[in-house]
């Protein structure tokens, strides 16, 4: 992939709960500051959503230049537009698909039509459309998971999506092509999705959250003080370059 920016850091965000509150626009404050952080480094989007969704959420942020990983890694978009520069996806087992089918077969049979299937590329995801049903999707869940997909339980949704891959193989796949090194990777998450990516530096961050499992670098209680810091960042990085 070609790029003409300066690619020695790679910043990676997580979207929902990260950057904005789901359903909801990033604050024009903070998206300023992340235009400006794309002028001297690559940014990256990471979020269980599909690329086509993400592409237009990010239309409001402005960075065509940005990349968008989908559905927590299974989708790999080498810019935000369309047709993509160059795009990437993960091929899925025969066992995978039938267990899938089997899913929402299941999950059909006894919600009807009270859930929503995510429009995914691969993955699946499923959402109640009440959301106070969501104890009883992931309750439901919980009874088709296996050793061959990974579960992941959000605050709207659930996700089933084939091990072996998740954020984390994602953003190594992009390391790897852009030739930078981990120490020049920051990642910003909140949730258990975003977990392999975070463990894959010293410089990782979580806004508004409350995981046990990674000692971040830092933790932002608000999306203003996440704002704060990454406005300190590039003020401190352009001004070292």
């Amino acid at each position: 992939m070609e790029n003409n920016l300066n690619n020695k850091k790679l910043l990676v965000f997580d979207i929902d709960s990260t950057l904005c509150d789901i359903n909801k626009p990033i604050e024009e404050s903070l998206v300023k500051v992340i235009r400006k952080l794309s002028h001297n480094y690559q940014i990256v989007f990471a979020s269980g959503k599909p690329s086509s969704y993400i592409t237009g959420f990010i239309r409001q942020v402005g960075v065509k230049d940005s990349i968008i990983i989908g559905e927590n890694g299974a989708t790999i978009m080498y810019n935000s537009i369309f047709p993509p520069q160059a795009y990437y996806k993960i091929s899925v087992s025969d066992k995978v698909e039938s267990h899938f089918t089997l899913i929402k077969q299941r999950f059909l049979e006894k919600f009807n039509n009270k859930i929503w299937f995510q429009p995914n590329d691969v993955n699946l995801t499923i959402f109640p459309l009440d959301i106070s049903k969501i104890k009883e999707i992931h309750d439901f869940a919980k009874e088709f998971e296996t050793l061959f997909i990974n579960t992941y339980y959000h605050k709207d949704s659930v996700d089933f999506t084939p091990k072996g891959f998740d954020k984390g193989t994602a953003v190594t796949i992009l390391l790897n092509k852009l030739k930078i090194e981990k120490e020049n990777l920051y990642v910003f998450g909140d949730a258990s999705n975003d977990l392999p990516m975070l463990l894959l530096t010293e410089n990782s961050f979580l806004v508004k959250s409350s995981m046990k499992e990674i000692n971040p670098l830092l933790s932002f209680n608000s999306y203003l003080e996440l704002e704060n810091y990454l406005e300190f960042f590039f003020k401190k990085e352009i001004k070292n370059d």
